[in-house]
């Protein structure tokens, strides 16, 4: 059975959220960042809050993804995507609240990603990263950017190869990796943003 890290500093969120992927996955929950250090050796996929005590979800990332620790990562967060994103090693941006669907489809998404070769997943993350920020910002404010100019040349740059890399692959896992970045673009809209949900 397949083990996921849930991250999240509120209890009775994280009981929720917990309860739903047991059915399918070994759960670990940490309620803060330091836990969630010490919880992360073995795990196959991991949901992780941007606002946490102590270390933010942000920190956390950095220190597991400095431990060499590549298992795939969903933010699972009320902020929504800003340009500090730009460089965060996150396969999967999800914006609270989330629905028991929701979440059992992110991840599905992150272990989809988690068997890609490193390179590829590279490729993935920067433009699942680029999908989120579109998401959020207009045309003028995109344009303004140094840092986002840079990342979509290297999500153009990288296009040719991640489509030779998805021929290969089964349809179902081609569609949750087309899924990561896509759905990302319409973060602003009830899919994800609004609605019902934790």
């Amino acid at each position: 059975m397949k083990r996921i890290l849930l991250v999240e500093d509120e209890e009775r969120l994280a009981e929720m959220y917990a309860s739903v992927l047991r059915e399918t996955y070994t759960v670990r929950t940490a309620l803060d960042g330091e836990r969630a250090l010490d919880a992360i050796g073995g795990v196959d996929a991991v949901l992780l809050d941007r606002r946490l005590p102590g270390l933010s979800g942000h920190e956390v990332l950095e220190r597991i993804r400095a431990a060499g620790v590549d298992a795939p990562v969903a933010m699972l967060t009320a902020v929504e995507p800003d340009w500090d994103v730009i460089g965060m090693q996150f396969d999967d941006y999800l914006l609270k609240p989330v629905d028991s669907e929701t979440l059992e489809r992110a991840v599905e998404r992150l272990l989809a990603l988690g068997r890609l070769d490193p390179e590829v997943r590279d490729h993935v993350r920067h433009s699942v990263t680029q999908a989120a920020i579109e998401g959020q910002k207009d045309d003028a404010e995109l344009a303004e950017s140094e840092s986002f100019e840079q990342l979509r040349e290297t999500v153009a740059q990288a296009a040719v190869e991640l489509g030779d890399v998805t021929a290969g692959l089964d349809p179902r896992e081609t569609e949750l990796i087309v899924e990561s970045i896509t759905r990302n673009l319409d973060a602003g809209d009830a899919d994800s943003a609004t609605g019902t949900g934790w």
